[in-house]
């Protein structure tokens, strides 16, 4: 095997979920992460692991620190698994063009890693999106919302991830209260102040593409099942799905900017109605990857081909392979936590139905054939729940 990729961020599932695929197809791996501790970095099927500066402490370090791994290890491609995505898009002029052909052009990540203006192109392209309310005097928020008759609401910080910088307002006067504090917590600027929408009833889905210059490679739809955090987040439990209408609205949307690379759009969906909003786009690898990939749509080994075989080899690939219906999956970990989280509620029946009566048809983060990965994962939440005093701890300037 050659050191064909380089996959950063390796300490979370949906890195470890491309090692695996890619580990599948003998394909040789180099694991790169800040930390050591991690599901890849303790995975027996790396080539090798290197260590790098976060960007988050020290961009340009990053970026110096990667050039040199893929240098001194003959790297031919850098896979990105999280917020790193757009700092590589960033600097890919200081990369060689094959080294940074996986990655989403920086306007791209760009315009999806902002709130309001992913609302605001998806809005322009006849895409329902919950309403907003704009405002310049976060002293005038209550007010608004009740012209605008919206009660309960959700409250966004412009850059966040997962349900980190995500806040729910039970009533007008509440949300008014938690846009004034989180305006002084992260001391944010009129550009920058939170995003204010109304919160909609509705069942999650994901609509997750590859995409090569523009062209559209492959498709995977998914329904949530349960949530680490009740309110949204990352998902524990999720199975395989098909919804046409989230499907049309996110190939709307990545064919209107000719995308490139992989990314995942969110909707909720009103079971009732049929109704559905746009709620955004993660342009990266997600956390649900490895439903898609265990059910048959390989989304890793679809860039490696795209790039190295061109895009009609990744094409006939996926033609090839069949989705599995209704395959579910489940994040072993989060459900863990999930289930402590209904103990400490004293909501004990729930607590061991999700843990023992849960059917699913694979699992995220653990696997006797490579065993110490979920050593890893765990270490790795403990050091940073430990260092943030969080159970869903973020790093400076992950959010604001």
């Amino acid at each position: 095997m050659n050191n064909d990729i380089l996959l950063t961020y390796g300490w979370v599932r949906s890195s470890y979920a491309a090692l695996r695929n890619l580990s599948k197809h003998d394909i040789s791996v180099t694991v790169s992460d800040s930390s050591s501790l991690g599901m890849c970095q303790f995975s027996r099927l790396k080539k090798d692991f290197k260590k790098y500066t976060s960007h988050y402490e020290n961009e340009n370090k990053f970026i110096q620190d990667l050039l040199d791994i893929c240098s001194e290890n003959k790297i031919k491609y850098i896979l990105p698994s999280h917020n790193e995505t757009e700092i590589i898009a960033r600097h890919r002029n200081k990369f060689d063009k094959s080294l940074v052909s996986l990655i989403p052009e920086e306007s791209h990540c760009r315009l999806f890693n902002n709130k309001a203006s992913a609302y605001d192109f998806v809005k322009s392209l006849d895409i329902s999106v919950p309403e907003r309310i704009q405002y310049n005097d976060p002293s005038k928020v209550s007010e608004l919302l009740l012209h605008a008759n919206i009660n309960k609401t959700v409250i966004k910080l412009l850059t966040g991830n997962s349900a980190k910088g995500i806040f729910y307002g039970k009533d007008p006067s509440h949300a008014q209260a938690i846009v004034k504090d989180l305006i002084i917590r992260y001391n944010l600027k009129s550009d920058r102040y939170p995003q204010i929408e109304e919160y909609v009833e509705g069942e999650g889905y994901g609509s997750s593409v590859m995409y090569w210059d523009g062209e559209f490679i492959a498709s995977f739809t998914h329904k949530r099942l349960r949530d680490k955090i009740e309110t949204g987040g990352t998902s524990t439990y999720r199975e395989a799905s098909h919804h046409k209408g989230i499907e049309d609205a996110a190939k709307k949307i990545f064919d209107a900017i000719g995308y490139n690379g992989l990314a995942m759009s969110e909707f909720k969906v009103c079971n009732k109605t049929g109704k559905y909003w746009f709620i955004e786009v993660n342009p990266r690898m997600w956390g649900s990857i490895p439903l898609a990939i265990e059910s048959g749509t390989e989304f890793p080994y679809l860039a490696w081909l795209c790039a190295s075989q061109g895009p009609d080899a990744a094409i006939k690939y996926n033609s090839s392979c069949i989705t599995k219906k209704k395959w579910r999956a489940k994040w072993l970990l989060g459900e863990i936590f999930v289930f402590f989280d209904n103990l400490l509620k004293l909501k004990i029946k729930p607590a061991f139905q999700i843990l023992f009566k849960t059917r699913s048809n694979s699992v995220d983060d653990f696997f006797w054939n490579d065993p110490f990965v979920f050593l890893g994962q765990l270490l790795a939440y403990l050091k940073k729940t430990i260092s943030k005093k969080s159970l869903n701890p973020s790093e400076e300037g992950m959010i604001g």
